[in-house]
Formats: structure tokens, C-alpha cells, sequence
């Protein structure tokens, strides 16, 4: 009885040093988190308005209303105002002036104005 006691304890001992190595490897393993980024990418910075490769607003509120095809902009200030298509890629940087502001001849479809969904001509 003593001799199955004694290999017993001896089968846990060497059961928990080969276990225990590999249970600390999988346990000190860093695991990289993608972050999801609340802005959109841009492939492409444009060169009148830098935008580090993100999607960038204009830096005063504006006003969008559309008509049609034509996008009425209010706004209280002159400023830059960058276009991007639904996937995220630079189409237009519109230079507005304070006041009101129509920008027509854009193609029909989804676009950012401003970091807001657009629909134009649908």
C-alpha cells in the first residue's frame, strides 16, 4: 500500500512539472487587440488639405439641406469642407464662403459631408 501511494504521488509529481511549463507559455502569451477607429481611412491625403489619413470635418457647423441633386451649405465662416465617397476616399474639398453655399454636377450616390451620410439624387 505504501509503494502504490508512494508511485502515485511520484505519477502527479511528474504529470504537474511536464503540464506546467506549457500552461505557463500559453498564460505569458501577449495577445494583440485590433482597435476598431470611430473615423473612417483614407488611402490618399489630399494636398490643399492634409488630413493624416483620416476623415477630416470642417472645423465650424455647417448646415446641409438638399434639392434634388443640389446640396445647399449654410455656414457662418469661410472654411474647407472635405467630400468623401462611402468607402472613405477623398472626392472633393469644397472651398466655402460664409453664407450660403450650393454645390451641384456631384454624381448620384452615398457620400460624407462633414462626417454625416449624404444621399444624393435617390
Amino acid at each position: 500500500m505504501l509503494k502504490t501511494a508512494i508511485r502515485r504521488i511520484c505519477l502527479l509529481l511528474l504529470v504537474a512539472c511536464i503540464c506546467w511549463p506549457a500552461d505557463g507559455a500559453v498564460r505569458k502569451r501577449k495577445v494583440r487587440r485590433h482597435h476598431e477607429p470611430d473615423t473612417m481611412m483614407a488611402p490618399f491625403v489630399s494636398l490643399e488639405m492634409p488630413s493624416g489619413g483620416k476623415m477630416s470635418t470642417s472645423a465650424y457647423p455647417i448646415q446641409i439641406t438638399i434639392t434634388g441633386r443640389a446640396v445647399r451649405i449654410q455656414s457662418d465662416h469661410d472654411q474647407l469642407l472635405p467630400i468623401y465617397t462611402r468607402s472613405g476616399v477623398l472626392y472633393l474639398t469644397a472651398r466655402l464662403s460664409k453664407g450660403t453655399n450650393w454645390l451641384s454636377g456631384l454624381p448620384r450616390g452615398h457620400y460624407f459631408i462633414n462626417n454625416r451620410p449624404v444621399n444624393i439624387g435617390q
